[in-house]
């Protein structure tokens, strides 16, 4: 939580998720309007435009009309969730309320994604905004630790400690989530093509080395180091743990406070029926 606070006339009980309407962000504003149906959804997807009540259609730069619409529908709390695309500088125009970040918002730039999105979400909090993560919405999105399973051996562990240390070396270019390493040997990083894709260049690469018929390595995934916890968590779901079984690797290590599940009961249920193991990094 960056600030805690808000105006006074605001009800507690109405929540704004703001992001990208993509699938998970869907499910997460669907749940939450089952309990809080007063709760509304500002979508910064620069392709998708939705038209449905409680839905309002900004790019993440209009600061100035974002603001209105949490005052206007009194909201004190929010959520970033789901995919934001990067804005250009030149983007963000004087409209009464950018001008007042300008210098924060130009040294953001200089940082890189995860720092610009970060400014975004001062700039919200400074404005009396509430803003939280996720888990402290919903925690059916995240895994508990009786969900968690079995332990796993002393070469895994080696091999998630050293995918660890490679991810947080490389937080600092603002680049990469996930690691593979296979017995010692590093087999993929994640670069701009994102997780399931890294997972399906596995699958080639232990193919080549002949290693695809043997059940080893962990994928490891977690937040860059000096990111917001906040926004941009790591995601993983059926569709990624799937592809785990075509590269046939063990695992996953994930920080499960920090990493989001979508369609968790059919995660599980891969999960278990297939013997995968899930090594918690909290």
């Amino acid at each position: 939580m960056l600030v805690q606070g808000g105006y006074a006339n605001m009800s507690d009980n109405k929540v704004c998720v703001i992001g990208g309407y993509d699938p998970l962000a869907k499910a997460f504003y669907s749940e939450l309007k089952k309990n809080e149906n007063l709760s509304i959804f500002i979508n910064v997807d620069d392709t998708k435009y939705i038209n449905r009540k409680g839905i309002f259609n900004f790019k993440i730069f209009e600061l100035k009309k974002i603001l209105q619409t949490l005052k206007e529908n009194k909201i004190s709390k929010l959520v970033f969730l789901g995919k934001i695309n990067r804005p250009n500088l030149s983007d963000f125009k004087n409209d009464g309320i950018v001008e007042n970040y300008l210098p924060l918002l130009v040294e953001s730039f200089k940082k890189g994604d995860g720092n610009i999105l970060s400014t975004v979400i001062k700039i919200f909090a400074q404005n009396g905004y509430c803003v939280l993560s996720p888990k402290k919405i919903s925690k059916n999105f995240f895994l508990s630790k009786a969900e968690i399973g079995s332990s796993i051996n002393k070469n895994d562990k080696i091999d998630i400690n050293k995918s660890i240390k490679i991810l947080n070396a490389l937080s600092k270019y603002d680049n990469a989530q996930s690691i593979i390493i296979v017995d010692g040997y590093i087999i993929a990083i994640e670069a701009a093509e994102g997780t399931d894709n890294l997972i399906k260049r596995t699958v080639n690469i232990r193919k080549y080395l002949n290693q695809l018929n043997k059940k080893s390595g962990f994928l490891t995934k977690i937040p860059k180091k000096n990111q917001s916890k906040l926004i941009d968590l790591p995601v993983i779901g059926p569709k990624t743990i799937k592809l785990i079984l075509k590269a046939n690797l063990r695992g996953i290590a994930i920080n499960t406070k920090l990493t989001m599940i979508y369609k968790k009961n059919e995660f599980l249920k891969i999960i278990n029926e297939n013997d995968l193991r899930i090594y918690d990094l909290s």
